[in-house]
């Protein structure tokens, strides 16, 4: 077999592994957005921001109807996007390794499990995860929980992703169980310990975010 075949065959593998990612004016938010003719979305601004613009051209009160009507419109879309960008099959080897990469795992582990434990080990805002698919930018990533917490609660405006939504994909639904529902381990006893382990449970709910 030649050698062009060989690395044709090649490049066509690869191919298959890793998802194309869609046009920007394709994707979820950016027809989001698009709704808006007074408004322009920066692809190269995270989501929040992009938002938080769009309430401000809006000139809407955030108690208003038309406020929250826009804001689960967001939120919809921000679950989409990831489901357009990472994929929703939460057994689909190929989603997990595209998630290790853009985490910056390597090497990139060759079985689900040990994907899912890796991913599940590393400290990330959901919500720049998604914007980072698009931007191109590396995603920050984070030593521990508690650093990850603290980010995600100073951004103006915060950077939570919707916990429950009905778009979400199975591949989502795992990540945010590991995030909110953390495992701290089963043998604990004495309301100290138990007490530590809420309080870790809150501070992993809060990283996750919002409503």
């Amino acid at each position: 077999m030649s050698s062009s075949t060989e690395r044709g065959r090649s490049e066509s593998a690869n191919s298959r592994r890793t998802p194309t990612p869609p046009p920007v004016d394709d994707t979820p938010l950016a027809a989001f957005f698009a709704q808006f003719a007074a408004f322009s979305f920066k692809e190269n601004q995270s989501s929040n921001k992009n938002f938080d613009r769009l309430v401000k051209v809006l000139r809407i009160d955030a108690k208003d109807l038309q406020a929250r009507e826009v804001r689960e419109g967001f939120k919809d879309a921000l679950v989409q996007e990831f489901n357009t960008r990472f994929g929703t099959d939460g057994n689909d080897i190929s989603s997990w390794q595209n998630l290790c990469r853009v985490l910056r795992i390597d090497p990139v582990p060759d079985s689900i499990e040990a994907c899912r434990q890796c991913v599940w080990d590393t400290h990330v805002n959901l919500v720049d995860l998604v914007d980072s698919a698009r931007t191109g930018k590396p995603v920050k990533l984070f030593a521990s929980l508690g650093e990850l917490t603290a980010y995600t609660l100073q951004q103006k405006p915060k950077k939570f992703f919707p916990k429950e939504n009905a778009y979400q994909g199975g591949l989502l639904k795992e990540l945010l169980r590991e995030i909110i529902n953390p495992y701290f381990g089963k043998r604990r006893n004495g309301s100290a310990k138990r007490k530590e382990r809420k309080r870790k449970q809150k501070a992993a709910r809060a990283a996750a975010g919002g409503d």
